[in-house]
């Protein structure tokens, strides 16, 4: 689902966005119709990887009207998306599952980076070790954007 929201991201951003929340099923719905596939996320991601260029058309003519359609309706896909990832962190940030989690990400980054300092660099392979930190980097950053994120504030 996340492959293909990034991928609707460029191309029918309004639609990507309604994927993952409470109106999701009526924008893969509109996608199935577009591209003429099953609605189901498989179906519709090996579709969006194989589009032509009367797919894109449509495509953009359905964003429109699912656009103009959700203005009628008064409904803002975008906040919809940003107050879901709001609801998993006030969910979760208690949570001692996605605590362990996290410190063992932050940790496991910091040990990594550690251990590779210590080693002399004709020992290290480069590739493997850009690799690894850009995972690390990626799921650290993750855990500190989710525990210190801009919409993260102290209980009321």
């Amino acid at each position: 689902m996340k492959k293909l929201k990034s991928i609707l991201g460029t191309l029918a951003p309004t639609l990507g966005a309604a994927l993952g929340g409470p109106i999701g099923g009526q924008a893969g719905q509109i996608l199935s119709s577009v591209l003429g596939v099953a609605n189901n996320p498989k179906s519709i991601e090996q579709a969006m990887q194989n589009l032509t260029a009367e797919q894109m058309v449509e495509l953009k003519k359905a964003e429109k009207g699912f656009e103009v359609q959700m203005k009628e309706l008064d409904v803002d896909v975008f906040k919809l998306e940003v107050a879901d990832g709001q609801d998993a962190r006030s969910k979760f940030s208690k949570d001692w599952t996605a605590r362990i989690m996290g410190i063992a990400v932050v940790g496991g980054f910091m040990g990594y980076i550690f251990l590779v300092t210590l080693q002399p660099p004709e020992q290290n392979s480069e590739a493997l070790i850009n690799l690894v930190l850009g995972y690390l980097g990626g799921l650290a950053s993750a855990v500190i954007s989710f525990y210190f994120g801009a919409s993260n504030t102290k209980d009321k």
